[in-house]
């Protein structure tokens, strides 16, 4: 798969078949993902992959944990505490017309939390990545590990696996930590589900649109 149907190819997967990615290819995957750049070569982020047994025991105390009402407790906040008006625009636009196609309405308010809740289950991917990286380093090592992550989906996009990054997936590090060995001088950072992708789900009809290159890029001396 060229590079350009990859990118094209990727969209968040919200539904799975329950058969393992065979080890060896997440290797591979993983492999070629930690050729992103990253800031001085500092290589900042560190990798957890949960599978099998422990990844079904996780998602259903993480899921658990939320239904209960826990408040989050992430290692760090990721989220702007306000979006700008542009922002909030793209975030409606994309719930109207994923619930739409889910065909929950508006006032659905139980449907919508069950959705939500589906998240901090993994969306009962088989297995889950981790990334997590040093508690003494910064913002700018946030920025490395989002090139890695857009590796790690587009190289999976490429073996035709199915990928979700999901905040969500985080929110509970203490659960995390029991199955994935990730020591408490580490912030877990992000979660990102793989699997082979239910062709069937509804969900996975869904695909969010992009602004146009107008909304987005000044050019200059052209």
């Amino acid at each position: 798969m060229e590079l350009k149907e990859a990118i094209y190819e990727r969209k968040s997967i919200r539904a799975y078949k329950p058969d393992p990615v065979p080890k060896e290819v997440i290797a591979e995957i993983l492999e070629a993902a930690t050729r992103a750049p990253s800031s001085i070569n500092t290589q900042p982020w560190e990798i957890a992959v949960v599978g099998g047994e422990a990844m079904k025991k996780l998602a259903e105390e993480c899921f658990e944990e939320a239904k209960s009402g826990a408040k989050p407790r992430a290692d760090m906040v990721l989220y702007a505490s306000s979006w700008p008006e542009a922002c909030v625009k793209r975030m409606r636009e994309n719930g109207k017309r994923l619930f739409g196609l889910l065909g929950i309405p508006r006032e659905d308010r139980e449907k919508r939390k069950e959705f939500q809740l589906s998240m901090f289950k993994f969306f009962d991917a088989p297995q889950t990545i981790f990334i997590s990286i040093d508690k003494a380093l910064g913002v700018y090592s946030l920025f490395d590990c989002g090139c890695l992550v857009q590796n790690i989906c587009l190289m999976a996009a490429a073996k035709g696996l199915g990928t979700c990054i999901i905040y969500s997936g985080v929110q509970y590090p203490d659960i995390i930590r029991k199955y994935a060995q990730i020591p408490e001088d580490k912030n877990i950072i992000i979660a990102i589900t793989i699997g082979y992708i239910d062709e069937n789900a509804t969900v996975n009809k869904f695909r969010s649109n992009r602004d146009p290159l107008d909304n987005v890029v000044i050019w200059e001396g052209f």
